[in-house]
């Protein structure tokens, strides 16, 4: 593949790839939805809506976003993507830590079982601190 050939697929990929984004997590929420159904026997349509819904905003957003961007420069460069792995993989490994570290106060305090609604706290926390976490940073 040359150097002009790679440019042309860089620039088609660059625009296509947050839309490949939107659409697989459609069919995420799609199959989800569906897979509820079969299991559960009730279609979950609000689960359905919110996913459209969201899928509708974002599809503008990106609209929106790619005709206002007139240059060529890439959001970002080596060393923020970096920084971001960086990010990444340092929160992940210490929210582990902090699991079984509380794992082993609990285990430790006597508690035989743990309430699965403490987990989904811990797991929606992670998302939020570390999501907008590596926001700040991608802007830095």
């Amino acid at each position: 593949m040359s150097v002009k050939d790679r440019k042309k697929w860089e620039t088609i990929l660059t625009k296509w790839t947050p839309f490949f984004i939107i659409a697989c997590g459609l069919i995420g929420i799609v199959l989800g939805s569906f897979l509820a159904y079969f299991f559960q026997g009730e279609f979950p349509y609000d689960v359905f809506a919110g996913g459209l819904v969201a899928t509708i905003i974002l599809t503008i957003i990106q609209v929106i976003k790619q005709k206002r961007k007139k240059d060529n420069l890439p959001e970002a460069d080596e060393r923020v993507i970096h920084n971001v792995f960086r990010f990444f993989a340092y929160a992940s490994h210490l929210s582990l830590a902090i699991l079984f570290i509380a794992l082993a106060v609990f285990t430790l305090l006597g508690n035989e079982s743990i309430s699965i609604l403490y987990l989904w706290i811990f797991f929606f926390s992670y998302i939020w601190i570390f999501g907008i976490g590596a926001i700040l940073i991608k802007r830095r």
